[in-house]
């Protein structure tokens, strides 16, 4: 029997971040993270984020986030992709606050019932979870405006917005990190990233260096990163389909990169997140 939501959730997880770096990426569905403690930093469209205990961070989808978890404190999250099929819905979740202080643990309660159910896979766990969920996400609108009110707002956000710096580097960096999300399947080289940005490669190498601390190919290769963990985590393409479908030139490079970044295989690290996700298509 199928019901029909407005929301669908394709991954609810449990996650602990510890000492791990995920890059600025994007894709086609809602991307929201509970954080239940730990320490790091969030970044969201043009944001940087400090992290804190309580805190939801609303990523819609298009828009660039990513995360750095350092420190002796991991980050413990409750993560949950979605997709909206009601378009009014849709329109009212798109307008949320990138970041919501919660003021009691109440949500994080609710989520960690939903992770049991679907844990649990009982008949109509997948209903269940997608009714559950509409109802939260209900009341997080419905409360919006108290909730706004208590964001707490951190003056190293003002100093830490790295692309914002300089506005025409901000432009080009803008039209680079779109060329690299629709072509990074493709090949693509230093002189067609800086033809996107109507700059000369010397010039797109010092202002990546200078938002990133890394060069546009460095960026690239870690996005098609990202990609790959996404379809490791909920696509049943072996481990060299992936690397293909995300643009590196081999299996070979496609390993030795991923270990490098992650310190363990890309099979590993299927095996590991997969363990830890209760839903995923």
């Amino acid at each position: 029997m199928q019901i029909m939501l407005p929301v669908n959730v394709m991954w609810i997880s449990k996650i602990k971040y510890d000492n791990m770096i995920l890059d600025k990426h994007t894709h086609d569905f809602y991307h929201m993270f509970y954080v239940k403690g730990g320490d790091g930093r969030m970044y969201v469209s043009d944001k940087e984020y400090t992290i804190c205990e309580n805190e939801v961070y609303f990523c819609p989808p298009g828009t660039y986030h990513g995360l750095t978890a350092q420190g002796d404190n991991p980050l413990n999250v409750i993560e949950v992709k979605f997709t909206v099929s009601d378009v009014d819905f849709d329109k009212v979740l798109a307008s949320m606050q990138n970041r919501i202080k919660c003021r009691s643990s109440n949500l994080y309660l609710k989520l960690e019932e939903l992770v049991i159910e679907a844990l649990g896979k009982s008949m109509f766990y997948r209903q269940i979870v997608n009714s559950g969920f509409t109802r939260l996400l209900l009341e997080l609108i419905r409360n919006k405006e108290q909730l706004s009110s208590t964001i707490v707002y951190n003056f190293e956000e003002k100093v830490a917005n790295k692309i914002n710096t300089n506005e025409g580097n901000s432009f080009v960096i803008k039209q680079v990190l779109q060329y690299i999300n629709s072509k990074y399947a493709e090949t693509i080289t230093l002189k067609e990233l800086a033809k996107a940005g109507a700059v000369s490669m010397t010039h797109l190498n010092k202002i990546f260096k200078e938002a990133f601390n890394i060069s546009p190919m460095q960026y690239t290769n870690n996005f098609r990163l990202e990609k790959a963990k996404e379809l490791m985590m909920y696509s049943d393409f072996n481990i060299s389909q992936i690397s293909e479908l995300v643009g590196f030139s081999s299996i070979h490079y496609f390993s030795r990169y991923f270990k490098k970044r992650e310190n363990i295989s890309p099979s590993e690290y299927r095996s590991n997140v997969k363990n830890n996700i209760y839903i995923y298509l």
